[in-house]
């Protein structure tokens, strides 16, 4: 990472970040996770290389809303899908599980190392208070 990005950039932005995430020190983790950040030498504040990215209109929450509106799809919430996993996998054709893919796998290959990750939320009653779709705040 230094080399790539030079230790001021790599304190200010990688370090903490990558640690708090890891829940390792940044010199425990295979140096290939580096290659997972987009660096740039121009101003592009968009997260992603793809020629079209954006948030959908009306947001994530309508763009759910509207494909939930089909007749067909069920919704059970404050379920535990374990207790009833095998009944659902029968019983639907599709089914969306949302919870952790090790968890599903009955940790055939033990917990996956992402478990340090920790999600905060805050909404701003403001058009736009950031300027971009993702920021990562360390």
């Amino acid at each position: 990472a230094i080399s790539l990005i030079g230790r001021d950039i790599y304190e200010k932005l990688i370090k903490g970040y990558t640690e708090k995430q890891w829940g390792r020190k940044a010199t425990e983790l295979p140096a290939f996770i580096i290659k997972r950040v987009p660096v740039r030498l121009i101003y592009d504040n968009n997260y992603f290389n793809d020629d079209y990215q954006g948030i959908p209109k009306g947001g994530y929450t309508k763009l759910v809303e509207n494909m939930l509106k089909h007749d067909k799809i069920t919704v059970e919430l404050d379920t535990d899908f374990f207790a009833k996993k095998n009944e659902y996998l029968q019983k639907f054709d599709k089914v969306v599980y949302t919870g952790p893919i090790d968890e599903f796998f009955g940790y055939k290959l033990g917990e996956l190392e992402y478990r340090s990750l920790r999600f905060e939320t805050e909404e701003k009653d403001v058009g736009n208070y950031q300027g971009n779709a993702v920021i990562n705040y360390t």
